[in-house]
């Protein structure tokens, strides 16, 4: 939206929210005697004179002006376009009604500025009200809502499986979508895209996105108490009746632990139902990753912020080391043969591949910066990272370009089709924009200012936002927003 817009939309919420007040909040002549409110009247006609603003976007605050409403919001619908909208009140005379505008986001693929003309419609139980020439312009923008997930009247939740409207979450991390390539298709003939959800420290849950429902596929414990990325295997060679596997990084004390555990999908349901199998051991690992070209996969250790790379899966424990197959290492022993470290001692990090396979982000949560590497598809390895943005060991808040800017524990990111990365920036409670540049920007969020709120991009707000995906097909980003304990989206609507 360019900026003369933007000003408009301010001054008539500004104008509706000075209306609001003297209409809705100054009927009475005193504190003790209350305007009586009219009933609807069944025997006239409903009737919208006019409705303000003339344009706005989902959430714009809308004033109806018009006949025989009735004194009662129950009973009283706003209909734009044919969605619902959220009626916060009506004046006792019936005259006016306060409401909220719906997103009007349909079957149809929307671009952000995208405009459409649409119907304002009032119903009284089945009566419905006339139909104005005047339309309202609604704009399509970028919008942060909530997807996910509630909280009680005491702020409190809680793991809860169930319906989408009944769910709860308890600490939201990482975020995975598992498309299974040889299971259903959707209505418009795309591949099921359902999500797998780590919870900090509590276990891993699936989100059934057609059928509706949340449910936990196991709890941490009995050696895995700290999973902390997922990954799923490629059929990379395009075998007939690939059983594609779910890999989960554990972070573990010692070179025993259970470093990486596997769940294969099942074949009668297409999912990851588990038990788990642990398929190597190894220290504190933060995350691994699959290359999308190749299939190989890589992860880290946390304690000398070594990079292994898995050589072969066919066997158990399955061999990793470094850069060539003589340089491997013995299962639950110290790994030596690395491909090379990142840094230094106890760098908290993970490992983030481009789509095409041809770069990686080293993203390092405790050191708040990110690195990146490219890949050599001859020697199928990535070359040694070097720092791209943010500053090494300096946590703050600063856009710009490259090294210049500023993260405070960088989180999961998640690409677009062109390459664009948008990281959960966690402790500046925003999601912030890495191009292929290097220039940084915030996407959505308020730096610095934690809490709880939908609404346009730098209007929202979150709390620790840890995990993000994105789905290309329909332009949506989910997001893992942990102290705020639900699962939220950024889409055009």
């Amino acid at each position: 939206m360019e900026k003369k817009e933007k000003t408009k939309v301010g001054q008539a919420v500004f104008i509706l929210s000075c209306l609001i007040l003297s209409v809705f909040f100054t009927g009475c002549e005193d504190n003790t005697v209350e305007t009586k409110r009219v009933l609807h009247n069944p025997d006239l006609p409903v009737t919208i004179t006019t409705f303000s603003p003339d344009s706005g976007r989902v959430a714009t605050q809308m004033l109806i002006d018009g006949e025989n409403f009735g004194g009662y919001k129950d009973g009283i619908s706003v209909r734009i376009n044919g969605k619902e909208a959220a009626v916060i009140s009506v004046n006792p005379e019936g005259t006016l009604i306060y409401c909220i505008v719906p997103s009007l986001r349909d079957e149809e693929t929307r671009e952000d500025g995208d405009q459409i003309d649409a119907t304002v419609q009032v119903y009284v139980g089945e009566v419905a009200s006339n139909k104005l020439d005047k339309q309202l312009a609604y704009t399509f923008s970028q919008n942060v809502s909530t997807f996910l997930g509630f909280t009680d009247q005491d702020g409190k939740t809680a793991v809860i499986d169930g319906k989408f409207d009944e769910a709860q979450f308890q600490n939201p991390f990482w975020l995975a979508f598992d498309t299974d390539l040889y299971g259903p298709v959707d209505a418009q003939g795309r591949h099921k895209k359902n999500v797998y959800l780590i919870e900090e420290n509590i276990g891993l849950r699936y989100i059934d996105m057609y059928e509706k429902t949340v449910s936990t596929v196991f709890r941490t414990g009995n050696g895995v108490d700290r999973p902390r990325t997922i990954a799923f295997t490629k059929n990379t060679n395009q075998l007939e009746n690939y059983r594609d596997t779910m890999i989960i990084a554990n972070d573990g004390g010692d070179w025993g632990s259970n470093g990486t555990i596997i769940i294969p999908r099942d074949t009668v349901t297409r999912r990851f139902l588990g038990p788990w199998q642990s398929v190597m051991h190894h220290k504190q690992c933060n995350g691994g990753a699959i290359h999308p070209i190749s299939g190989d996969y890589w992860f880290n250790s946390y304690e000398k912020s070594q990079v292994y790379k898995v050589f072969n899966r066919a066997v158990q424990p399955w061999l990793y080391g470094g850069p060539s197959a003589s340089d491997l290492n013995a299962d639950a022993q110290d790994g030596t043969h690395f491909f090379f470290l990142v840094q230094d001692n106890n760098w908290e990090f993970n490992i983030q591949i481009a789509p095409d396979g041809k770069i990686a982000y080293i993203v390092s949560k405790n050191q708040h910066y990110i690195a990146k590497m490219e890949y050599d598809f001859i020697k199928a390895a990535f070359g040694t990272p070097y720092p791209f943005v943010g500053a090494k060991q300096k946590s703050g808040f600063k856009d710009g370009l490259g090294l210049e800017t500023l993260f405070n524990q960088p989180q999961q990111g998640a690409f677009d089709k062109d390459n664009n990365f948008y990281v959960c920036d966690g402790e500046n409670n925003c999601i912030r924009k890495v191009t292929p540049a290097g220039q940084v920007s915030v996407f959505a969020g308020r730096q610095d200012m934690r809490g709880y709120s939908d609404g346009a991009l730098r209007d929202a707000q979150f709390d620790r936002p840890f995990g993000i995906i994105y789905d290309d097909e329909i332009q949506t980003f989910y997001i893992a927003d942990r102290s705020n304990s639900r699962i939220r989206t950024i889409k055009v609507e």
